[in-house]
């Protein structure tokens, strides 16, 4: 159990950061990060390559390997939304939307839903109910993203492109009456 958790932790490096600077991670940047030995880091590298979820390579000038995330991958991809939701229910804020609002459904939709994000991307929430004024300053500190919702008391009041893409989101909580 507690080696799926470091390799997790490992992999999280990469659903953090799927753009590092440069051309990737190295391997003692990643065991400093993960706060693992050098030769477990190594094997758990190992292991997501041959999973595909993450890209071995060559340094362009240096001999020594490179890592970044598989963004290729459908199971990393996957495995990100997951990451994603963790956060999202970790951090309290789930709880915070349905005691401050009441809302009859919350969706996350945008490029957090499809594990597309970034460590620059926002979240995108759309919460089923009248819109309410809220300090979210808490919950993106701990998150580390800027959170933007919204908010409507009536779903086909919105625009089709949009309805679509919150109907291609992942719900939180409750549910959407479509037809």
């Amino acid at each position: 159990m507690l080696q799926n958790y470091n390799k997790w932790s490992v992999l999280k490096i990469f659903f953090d950061d799927p753009y590092p600077k440069g051309d990737g991670f190295q391997l003692r940047e990643i065991s400093r990060k993960v706060r693992l030995s050098t030769p477990s880091v190594k094997k758990y590298l190992s292991e997501l390559v041959k999973e595909e979820l993450i890209i071995k390579s060559k340094h362009r000038i240096h001999d020594y390997p490179l890592y970044t995330a598989n963004r290729d991958s459908e199971k990393f991809l996957f495995l990100k939304k997951i990451d994603n939701l963790m956060s999202l229910e970790e951090s309290g804020l789930l709880e915070f939307l349905e005691r401050a609002c009441t809302p009859d459904a919350i969706i996350l939709f945008g490029s957090a839903s499809r594990g597309e994000d970034t460590k620059v991307s926002d979240i995108d929430l759309f919460l089923l109910c009248n819109e309410t004024s809220l300090d979210l300053s808490e919950y993106e500190k701990k998150l580390d993203r800027k959170i933007n919702l919204l908010f409507a008391e009536n779903f086909h009041g919105l625009s089709k492109e949009l309805r679509n893409n919150i109907m291609n989101g992942i719900i939180l909580k409750g549910y959407l009456k479509v037809f």
